[in-house]
């Protein structure tokens, strides 16, 4: 079993070229080399302009190639949920904001010629009790008043259609949503930042920002520093607690760990088998699970919390492997060849958010939906930063709320997945 993940077994370079040294002066620094940081970087080079790209380690090797490349845009609170929060008005602009963002994706796969394996397969969400089935029904039924959505339910008695278990009450399909290669389209995305005049450099780190007034900023880095005109923070779950640059933003940004494990390869008459329209997974658990075919479709990878907070161990690995077995009882007997750990980022109000302080601007909370908010927020944010588009994020705003008695070190998670853990209990009980 391999401890890394499967995404990173590719031919494509997955590392910056190396070609370039840190620059003195540019109009942009990007801090975070990930999806949102790439992004934001090809935005603004395309616009004409100076941009470097800095990662603290290796740009990528964060969430954005440790995902389970699940395209969905899915935003944790319901469409009813947010109705109840903010207004039906602003639901409607959040829900089709996640249309917009995966067709942006889907097209920009396309035009830049980027091979991810990028596949609208759909994805069925399995109901674990008939209470989550009828609440998934009148979701669907929200949903498909918003252009761009189809939404549908399957019936317990249907469900062999989707998936071959016992496990669900029926569940919701959405045509809308999809999934590709993390590390292929990092790759592809890598490779054409670097090709618009972007510099990406690895392993320098930003301690900290200094406001030089009308001449911008100072970016204090450990390779140097360097003036700029603005700065983007794009590091999201990966903010970390050793530096004054990211206080800010790990006060309002909680990283929770999710881990992932791929099996042995079944062959792809087997997961056909399992899972004949060949879709994206997930369950309506509050310790939710998310499951797919792998792109090449012989192998299947399943997600869901940790144990762990660095590296996946045998407690973590059992855990998931236990999850997929209650989902397939014939592959209690398959091996794991791969077993990995990532960071997803949550603000209070479970939104992506896009917001300015003291002329450093932000992208990040993404929620465990990052393959497509991640590249969509930050062409938004870099937009947002030159003053170009035609058009703001509904998520552009105000900072979201600082987190009580937290400074980024998230102590407060096992408790809150055990209590998960216990409703989850009741749930399938009940």
């Amino acid at each position: 079993m391999k401890m890394s993940a499967f995404w990173w077994d590719i031919s494509e370079s997955l590392t910056p070229s190396g070609k370039h040294a840190l620059p003195k002066e540019v109009d942009f620094v990007v801090v975070g080399g990930g999806y949102t940081g790439l992004s934001a970087g090809l935005t603004i080079a395309r616009q004409g302009r100076s941009v470097v790209v800095l990662d603290s380690g290796t740009p990528g090797h964060g969430a954005s190639t440790r995902n389970g490349g699940i395209c969905s845009a899915q935003i944790r609170l319901s469409h009813s949920a947010l109705c109840a929060q903010y207004g039906e008005e602003f639901a409607n602009e959040v829900y089709s904001e996640g249309i917009t963002a995966r067709l942006d994706l889907a097209k920009f796969c396309e035009e830049e010629n980027i091979e991810c394996q990028f596949q609208m397969t759909g994805r069925f969400t399995g109901a674990m009790n008939f209470r989550d089935y009828e609440s998934q029904a009148r979701e669907a039924e929200r949903l498909n008043y918003i252009a761009g959505h189809k939404a549908y339910m399957i019936a317990r008695k249907d469900q062999y259609s989707e998936i071959a278990t016992d496990l669900f009450f029926g569940g919701m399909v959405r045509e809308e949503i999809g999934g590709f290669h993390p590390g292929k389209f990092f790759a592809g995305l890598l490779k054409r930042t670097e090709e618009a005049g972007t510099i990406v450099l690895s392993n320098t780190a930003v301690h900290e920002v200094v406001d030089l007034s009308a001449a911008g900023k100072s970016v204090v880095t450990s390779k140097g520093t360097i003036t700029a005109g603005t700065v983007i923070m794009a590091t999201n779950a990966y903010t970390g607690t050793k530096h004054k640059v990211g206080k800010f933003l790990r006060k309002r940004l909680v990283p929770a760990t999710s881990a992932i494990i791929v099996t042995e390869k079944l062959g792809t008459e087997k997961v056909g088998a399992l899972m004949p329209r060949l879709r994206m997974f997930g369950n309506s658990a509050n310790l939710y699970s998310y499951f797919r075919p792998t792109p090449d479709r012989d192998r299947i990878l399943i997600g869901s919390r940790s144990f762990d907070r660095t590296q996946a161990t045998g407690r973590t690995v059992a855990y998931l492997k236990l999850k997929l077995t209650h989902i397939f009882p014939e592959l209690d007997k398959c091996d794991v060849d791969y077993a990995w750990l990532g960071n997803v980022g949550f603000t209070r109000a479970q939104l992506p958010v896009i917001f300015e302080h003291n002329d450093v601007y932000y992208a990040a909370g993404y929620a465990g939906s990052g393959t497509v908010w991640a590249h969509w927020m930050g062409k938004k944010v870099a937009e947002t930063a030159m003053g170009t588009g035609n058009r703001t994020s509904v998520f552009y705003g105000p900072p979201p709320q600082s987190v009580p008695l937290y400074d980024g070190n998230p102590w407060f998670m096992p408790a809150i997945q055990y209590y998960f853990a216990f409703k989850d209990w009741v749930k399938i009980r009940y």
